[in-house]
């Protein structure tokens, strides 16, 4: 077997590169202005009026055909109607291509991560990270800068804070801390500035329909390759996650490694906040994995798994949206939580 030897510090630097490269990408992208720009804030909301522009001039599913002739219940506009409700699908599936990209890359990325997340018992440090990202994107908005960048200064600081008060031990009220720090200054940084308070609501929400192609170009690459990188190292993650002691014996150096793991959560939750926002990011990061684990033997098998069922999430929330007029990001944490207690429901009657 192939020992893969890879120190916490080429990880750390892989994960500034990759963030550097996204801001690059993003800054190398032209962009069309009017005649007069709009502020860096309305950056969500001209995306989001000019989808719903597109949306509105696609046929509603209720223009289509019934699939059952009204008049004398023949079947003979079926075709007809099945076809007019799949060029519709397709059309929305057309119009939602980048927030449904990057939303399946958070998926996947979620379902290999979050397999670890669960398993090293990192749970509160995958919900207190998209807080601290807010406040880097809150500065951003109060600035008049990219929210991008902010969020990668705070979010490096909060890591490497993370690191270093584990080794003095005192990791135990950092977490809370920061979780409590996060919902209070990123709203104190804003407070007064109504336009920003909105947009940074929607940060917290979901921002699912306002991903642009520049957005998803950088974000599912990077995101796709954090999941490769941590799946192909799982050995190693579930040997420091289950025995600690015997991974220091074997020469591993388990706080580089532990820096490593934190470097790749800490990249999943911040390209995904800043594209989708905290809902989707935990929905996929939790959800997913916490429904498979009580089926799966093996942790590749979870790990397939868990990506697998993440996107099947993604695809059932997104023709409840559409059909119930509801948010994508929270029809996922819905879909989510239900499958979720179906299955540990039907795993304990199996057992």
């Amino acid at each position: 077997m192939m020992r893969i030897r890879l120190q916490s510090s080429s990880l750390v630097a892989a994960l500034v590169l990759a963030i550097a490269c996204a801001s690059m990408a993003r800054a190398a992208q032209p962009v069309s202005r009017p005649a007069t720009a709009p502020s860096p804030r309305d950056r969500v909301d001209q995306p989001t009026r000019d989808l719903i522009g597109e949306i509105d001039s696609t046929d509603a599913p209720a223009t289509a055909p019934p699939l059952n002739d009204s008049a004398g219940g023949s079947r003979s506009s079926s075709p007809l109607a099945a076809r007019t409700r799949l060029a519709y699908w397709w059309r929305l599936v057309e119009l939602f291509r980048y927030p449904l990209m990057t939303a399946a890359a958070v998926g996947i990325a979620g379902g290999v991560v979050g397999t670890f997340v669960l398993l090293r018992r990192e749970a509160l440090l995958a919900l207190a990270m998209p807080e601290v990202v807010a406040v880097g994107g809150a500065l951003g908005m109060r600035m008049g800068w990219p929210t991008l960048p902010p969020a990668v200064a705070t979010a490096a600081a909060a890591l490497v804070f993370l690191v270093l008060s584990r080794r003095w031990g005192a990791g135990n009220w950092v977490l809370p801390s920061f979780y409590v720090a996060g919902l209070s200054i990123s709203f104190l940084l804003i407070a007064h500035h109504g336009q920003d308070v909105a947009e940074l609501q929607k940060l917290f929400t979901g921002i699912d329909v306002a991903v642009t192609a520049a957005e998803a170009a950088v974000a599912a690459p990077v995101l796709l390759g954090a999941a490769v990188l941590c799946a192909a190292l799982w050995r190693r993650w579930l040997l420091l996650a289950q025995a600690p002691a015997a991974a220091e014996l074997a020469g591993l150096r388990p706080a580089r490694w532990d820096a490593g793991f934190l470097s790749l959560l800490t990249l999943v939750v911040l390209l995904g906040t800043d594209a989708l926002g905290t809902v989707m990011v935990l929905s996929m990061l939790f959800l997913p994995v916490a429904t498979v684990l009580p089926w799966a033997r093996r942790i590749p098998a979870a790990l397939v798994a868990a990506a697998a069922v993440s996107v099947l999430y993604l695809g059932a929330a997104f023709y409840l949206a559409n059909t119930m007029d509801w948010p994508l990001s929270q029809s996922v944490g819905g879909v989510g939580f239900g499958v979720l207690v179906l299955s540990h429901l039907a795993a304990r009657v199996r057992r």
